[in-house]
C-alpha cells in the first residue's frame, strides 16, 4: 500500500481583495470549504483568514490535482456565497491563488500563522504578506496574481 503526505499552504483572495467576507460569518464559509475538501478525500488541517482572503493548510489526497481542488473550492463556494443574503458585497474570488508545499516539521508554524490572521493583519497588509509568502517559496510575485 502506498503512503503519501502532501501538505499545502494555500491562499486565495476575494475579487480585487475587497473586504467582502464579514468576520461574523467567516466560520460558515470555512465549514462550507471544509466540506468540499473532505468530499475530495483531502484532509483540512487549518483554515483561517480575514475579510479579503483565506488561508488553508491541507493534506492533499494523492489522486487529487491541487489546481482542480482549488478550482472546485472557489467555484462551489462562490456559488453558495452568491445565494446567501449575508454576503451582499461578495463578488467572487480572484482568479489566481498561492500554494506551496509544507514539510511535516513546518506544519505547527503554519497552523499558528493561519490561526493568528486577524492579529497579524493589524500590522501587515495583504500585499506585504503575499510578497513575503512568494519570496519564501521562491516564486516571482506580481500584485495582479491575486486580484
Amino acid at each position: 500500500m502506498s503512503k503519501v503526505a502532501a501538505y499545502y499552504h494555500i491562499v486565495f483572495c476575494t475579487k480585487r481583495r475587497e473586504m467582502t467576507i464579514p468576520l461574523e460569518y467567516k466560520e460558515d464559509i470555512y465549514r462550507f470549504i471544509w466540506k468540499i475538501i473532505s468530499d475530495s478525500k483531502c484532509t483540512l488541517i487549518r483554515i483561517g483568514g480575514i475579510q479579503n482572503h483565506i488561508h488553508i493548510l491541507l493534506d492533499l489526497h494523492p489522486n487529487v490535482a491541487l489546481s482542480n481542488l482549488i478550482q472546485s473550492i472557489k467555484s462551489v463556494s462562490s456559488g453558495w456565497i452568491a445565494k446567501d443574503h449575508r454576503f451582499t458585497h461578495f463578488e467572487g474570488w480572484a482568479s489566481g491563488y498561492f500554494a506551496c508545499s509544507v514539510s511535516y516539521d513546518e506544519r505547527p508554524r503554519v497552523i499558528e500563522y493561519i490561526k493568528n490572521q486577524e492579529t497579524h493583519h493589524l500590522n501587515h497588509n495583504i500585499d506585504d504578506e503575499m510578497k513575503r509568502l512568494y519570496m519564501a517559496a521562491n516564486i516571482q510575485y506580481d500584485v495582479r496574481d491575486m486580484l
